[in-house]
């Protein structure tokens, strides 16, 4: 296959008509090329290459339907033309735009969990359709996607004096979300890159594109919430100041105060599972009678009630480990007993097999268990954390009880160990203060650590000093001091011994 760049403009011929033509004129013939065509800046570059015959037999050339300034610029697209070509790209599908691609991406993502999918198209719709939809998928570059995050940095209370035209399609998508005008922070952006990479990944398995652009963009590094132990310190700081932490945790005395504090709430059991196993809060709301196991103290966790979008619906656990089985302390199992004698639900004789619902057995709303949850800690006095949280603390509390990092991994249902003590279990004060004692306490010492009587030298390293030992001394001093090799240093530990006496 070959290809050409030619310059071509949209000047008529007056006395005809007609466009100018392109190609010189044979012998004998007039030129019909425009006058003005070797005016600089006249005109712009195409380029044209010949495509696989087709079916028929008969000769293909594909025009590109973009104009360029320069020739290079023409050439450099007739080359990414021709290597698409090459890799096997269907031509028809060179005019397809991101718009379209990105809407028969969501249609093929069958296998992924409801609200992840509510997710995807969420971003789609608000922020790759409006920014970039109009491009055509082949023409998508890298710095599109940087404009696109560019312009969603600007997104706030109040927008630029002259927003651009892309901040402005994204703002109007936005408009009737509620939180249409809250800035998006760098959690967003990762989430709309992680999108738009992983729909062009999915278009270089299929041959659309010849490499995903979206692992050309940089983005600022992102650092996991660190997260916040709420110590004796921590907690005046938070009366005194009222500042709050992304990711907070209570010490196991807090944990113990809110439990006592919430032990005549209906949803006492719940509280005490997600605290102290570390349940999600969908896993929680979708155990059902059938999973309790009162003899062998366990739970079954085999389904979760999700949020998605604005539908509340049944869905498997977060992940594969998600599914598992979790052992519970007597006090735990016995508490459970009594929220089964009191549910109304089964008293009004509902079929209803779930743990946790409403008075009819119906299932909870997730996103209302959460918020009843912060008006229990606002009320009892605590410093705040999310209902999440509680399943970060049932991590940390595991590391303070010496619980194996491994076990507490697949109490949580994590892929690894070394997540659950990257991002779950933090040190509180207790582990801290007993893992310096313990350090301190294997290594041995002849003398007491606090003794505070002033160190003398060994009864036999104590000399007489004089001028030539003074004079020695300083010489060997600045031996070390200037570095010098080791064969002129003192051999005479004599010395040696005397000049570390006169330096402490």
């Amino acid at each position: 296959m070959k290809g050409s760049t030619f310059k071509r403009c949209d000047c008529r011929d007056p006395a005809t008509g007609r466009q100018y033509v392109v190609s010189a004129p044979k012998a004998g013939e007039p030129d019909r090329r425009c006058p003005r065509r070797k005016t600089k800046g006249h005109g712009s570059w195409v380029a044209r290459f010949d495509a696989p015959r087709g079916s028929d037999g008969k000769r293909r050339q594909v025009t590109l339907p973009e104009r360029f300034a320069t020739q290079a610029d023409a050439e450099v697209a007739l080359a990414e033309a021709l290597t698409g070509t090459h890799q096997g790209v269907p031509i028809a599908d060179r005019q397809i735009t991101v718009a379209d691609y990105f809407t028969s991406w969501l249609a093929s993502r069958t296998t992924i969990r409801p609200s992840t999918a509510v997710s995807y198209a969420a971003i789609v719709d608000i922020y790759v359709k409006p920014g970039l939809g109009h491009i055509r998928l082949g023409d998508l570059r890298s710095t599109d996607i940087d404009q696109l995050f560019a312009a969603i940095r600007q997104i706030g209370p109040s927008l630029p004096e002259r927003p651009s035209p892309m901040l402005q399609r994204i703002t109007a998508a936005r408009r009737d979300r509620p939180d249409g005008r809250r800035r998006p922070n760098d959690a967003t952006i990762k989430k709309v890159h992680a999108t738009i990479s992983a729909a062009l990944g999915r278009a270089v398995k299929q041959q659309l594109l010849p490499r995903n652009v979206a692992r050309f963009v940089e983005l600022p590094p992102g650092r996991a919430p660190r997260i916040v132990v709420w110590t004796d310190e921590a907690v005046r700081e938070w009366k005194r100041t009222g500042k709050r932490h992304k990711v907070a945790v209570w010490t196991p005395q807090l944990t113990g105060a809110f439990l006592d504090f919430a032990q005549d709430d209906d949803l006492a059991v719940l509280w005490r599972l997600i605290a102290l196993r570390g349940l999600r809060r969908g896993e929680a709301l979708g155990l059902a009678w059938p999973d309790v196991d009162f003899e062998r103290g366990t739970i079954a966790i085999r389904r979760a009630l999700v949020v998605a979008g604005t539908e509340i619906i049944w869905g498997t656990p977060k992940t594969m480990y998600g599914e598992r089985v979790v052992h519970l302390d007597s006090g735990t199992v016995d508490a459970l007993r009594a929220h089964r004698a009191s549910q109304v639900h089964r008293v009004l004789g509902s079929s209803s097999d779930l743990v946790f619902g409403t008075i009819e057995g119906l299932p909870l709303n997730p996103n209302g268990i959460s918020q009843r949850f912060e008006r229990l800690v606002a009320r009892a006095g605590l410093p705040p954390i999310r209902l999440h949280d509680l399943r970060h603390g049932a991590a940390t509390i595991g590391l303070s009880a010496g619980v194996a990092m491994k076990t507490m991994s697949e109490q949580l249902g994590h892929a690894t160990y070394a997540f659950t003590a990257d991002r779950y279990t933090s040190v509180t004060d207790e582990v801290a203060r007993a893992a310096a004692e313990s350090v301190a306490a294997i290594i041995p010492r002849a003398v007491p650590a606090a003794s505070t009587s002033p160190a003398v030298c060994p009864p036999r390293a104590r000399i007489r000093t004089s001028r030539a030992v003074e004079r020695t001394a300083a010489k060997v001093s600045s031996q070390v001091r200037g570095g010098a090799a080791l064969e002129i240093r003192t051999p005479d530990l004599r010395i040696t011994s005397a000049l570390l006496c006169q330096l402490s």
